[in-house]
């Protein structure tokens, strides 16, 4: 079976009943935390994917992803996902959800890098901003990235802007080949 479509179904029922019961936004947060981790931690795919590993201490390992402290929906999800013998699709399935979530919800992801670290209140007038073009919310991720030089790059769904100083110097390196190729 395909490993998008199981994804998918498991992660669109967690909505549903996540709704249903009233705690979506809880679980959005929870499975950010499992995306999170994810990315963090590369061994949480080895160790969900090992079959030596009783299932009570692959909930365990994913409860702990989710934040320690999960909701009894979650909880119930996750019983689910083991009792299917679907737990090497969790990650798939957490970041199925977060773009199922933010669909409904109207919102919008961007990632700000930076050469130097902006204040909090920079930061939130770039999200006021956005939110105003999008009609919506912004989760904004800001990072740091002194390679960078000076200047910025700022990425939302496919679109991204890079006005970085980096950039604009290997763009002046390139034209300054180019032109010098041609006259010798």
């Amino acid at each position: 079976m395909n490993t998008g479509m199981i994804s998918v179904r498991y992660a669109k029922a967690l909505l549903e009943f996540a709704y249903e019961k009233k705690c979506a936004e809880q679980v959005y947060g929870e499975m950010s935390n499992v995306a999170r981790s994810f990315e963090q931690e590369a061994s949480l795919r080895r160790i969900l994917d090992n079959p030596i590993l009783p299932d009570r201490t692959k909930a365990e390992v994913i409860r702990n992803a989710g934040g320690g402290k999960t909701s009894d929906v979650f909880d119930r999800f996750v019983t689910l996902v083991l009792h299917n013998k679907r737990e090497r699709y969790m990650q798939q399935i957490s970041l199925m959800y977060l773009d199922l979530y933010r669909k409904l919800n109207h919102i919008s992801t961007g990632k700000l890098e930076t050469a130097v670290a902006i204040d909090s209140e920079t930061e939130k007038r770039i999200s006021d901003w956005i939110a105003a073009k999008t009609r919506g919310t912004v989760e904004l991720r800001t990072s740091v990235k002194p390679e960078l030089i000076g200047g910025f790059i700022f990425e939302m769904d496919s679109e991204r802007l890079d006005a970085s100083i980096a950039t604009q110097l290997r763009s002046i390196k390139k034209q300054f080949v180019e032109k010098n190729k041609r006259i010798v």
